[in-house]
């Protein structure tokens, strides 16, 4: 599956910042991708093959191509694909393979270089059209291999190139990050301040202007603030760090709980302990035991002494409980979970069946999916709690893997890491639609999280994750032993 990342970015571009209307054929093939039988993923899937046949559309052949991958034909999906690249050399397909064959093969940053300079040649960059974001993956690609290299001036050129200001923060963080690891903070804070300066512009724009760029122009906001107030504080420069933090909660109050962690150090360092008790508050109320030391220095020193701080803690933790319980809420689902059977990483069959009897915690993950990965610590601790616990099974459903030799990686991956999970392969295909169990629960984004009861009821579904292991400990209880409790049967929803 060669040019899956490529595709898959340029794709995203297209979904994430392009209105498109849709025919009625589009929804019809739509609908049979989501919904359809076998047959009529088979039926379609036949078509459009047919169509790829003497089409000389070089976007349609794109379009059968896309479709003909997710209808499960991935190998006649690449052949349609090298096909359309030798046919229409100039095509977005072509430069796709290009930027997949020739620039991500490429080690040092002036091969990239090159390789791109190629590129621009063959196809330069449009002067209009969102598809230039599609060239600032590959720029800052290269400003980043020159700043890992040691080559400033080069790094700072490219990045200098960047043609979207809501997608540049992208390629001015990692290379500020560098910078900062190789000590030069003098050049990083402009690349970070430039990036919170973006972030806010399209933040401000008025509400009718604000499209998925201003969401996605927002989404590191807080960490650029974070990463900015850090570099103060350890300047000495409390000021700037007060300044600079309470203007971005002014700005954005929904933010202000992601800059506790910054903002509580700051105002301990300005004299203000009891609002940087406070700030410890909202980190340990969100699951984060980490600063509990702090916590108590703190109220010691505003209370004269200690008396009173395991009541104190106390009503913390009971009020993390009741925000959990609250919380979970909008997980329940009770819905009928859909039969598997599945092979572990021993080859041996896992199914539902199996199982029943057993409250089930499926986690379904990819080695790829970065979120998924930073949870497993979590998961791990998690599992433990209940390692005593026949009747409680944890069971982490490997899905959406991209490249052929998936087993392997998997395998390798959880031997690596050590971890004591039970891993089976969600690659099985319903005889009668032709859909992965992924599909069947109707999954949409990894990780993914299904706590399921003995009687084989979903009865809560959670996508996300967080790496806070106490949070997830608490959460993950909270979960189970509600799933242990009998539910009314009228409030089933059977698939």
């Amino acid at each position: 599956m060669k040019f899956k990342t490529t595709a898959a970015l340029l794709f995203m571009t297209s979904s994430l910042f392009a209105q498109n209307k849709i025919d009625d054929a589009t929804k019809r093939m739509n609908e049979i991708v989501q919904n359809g039988s076998l047959a009529q993923k088979n039926t379609l899937a036949n078509e459009l093959s047919l169509e790829a046949k003497t089409s000389k559309d070089a976007n349609r052949l794109e379009v059968i191509s896309n479709y003909l991958y997710q209808l499960g034909r991935e190998e006649s999906s690449d052949s349609l694909r090298s096909v359309i690249a030798k046919k229409y050399p100039k095509s977005l397909v072509a430069r796709q393979e290009f930027v997949t064959n020739d620039f991500y093969k490429q080690k040092t940053a002036k091969d990239k270089e090159n390789s791109y300079k190629k590129l621009l040649k063959k196809w330069p960059i449009p002067k209009t059209g969102e598809i230039k974001i599609a060239y600032d993956y590959l720029i800052a690609n290269i400003a980043n291999s020159y700043i890992e290299e040691g080559n400033k001036e080069k790094s700072l050129s490219y990045l200098n190139q960047l043609n979207e200001r809501f997608w540049r923060a992208q390629g001015f963080i990692p290379v500020a990050t560098t910078l900062l690891q190789q000590g030069d903070t003098l050049t990083a804070i402009p690349l970070i301040q430039t990036s919170i300066e973006d972030a806010e512009y399209f933040m401000n724009l008025p509400k009718d202007q604000q499209d998925n760029k201003a969401g996605f122009a927002a989404v590191g906001y807080p960490g650029y603030v974070s990463q900015l107030a850090n570099i103060y504080s350890n300047q000495g420069k409390h000021k700037e760090v007060m300044t600079l933090l309470e203007n971005a909660i002014s700005k954005n109050p929904t933010f202000a709980s992601r800059f506790s962690n910054t903002y509580f150090k700051a105002l301990e360092n300005a004299g203000r302990k009891l609002e940087a008790l406070q700030q410890l508050e909202m980190i340990y109320k969100s699951g984060n035991f980490a600063f509990k030391t702090k916590m108590h220095e703190l109220y010691t020193s505003l209370n004269g002494s200690d008396k009173g701080f395991e009541g104190y803690i106390n009503r913390l933790d009971n009020e993390v409980i009741k925000y959990i319980q609250e919380h979970i809420s909008q997980f329940a689902i009770n819905q009928t979970m859909p039969n598997f059977e599945l092979l572990n990483l021993k080859g041996e069959k896992v199914s539902l069946e199996s199982l029943k009897g057993k409250t089930l915690v499926l986690d379904f993950w990819a080695t790829w999916c970065g979120p998924c990965i930073r949870s497993f610590p979590a998961m791990k601790a998690a599992q433990e709690m209940y390692a005593n616990d026949n009747n409680v099974k944890f069971l982490f459903i490997n899905t959406w893997e991209r490249d052929k030799n998936y087993k392997e990686n998997v395998a390798s991956f959880i031997s690596k890491n050590n971890y004591p999970f039970e891993v089976v392969y969600d690659d099985q295909k319903d005889p009668n639609n032709g859909k992965i169990l992924a599909e069947k629960l109707g999954i949409t984004g990894i990780p993914a999280k299904f706590i399921v009861d003995k009687d084989g009821i979903i009865r809560y579904k959670l996508t996300g994750s967080s790496s806070e292991i106490d949070y997830i400990k608490l959460e993950m209880k909270e979960l189970i032993e509600s799933a242990k409790k009998p539910i009314s049967q009228h409030s089933l929803a059977k698939k």
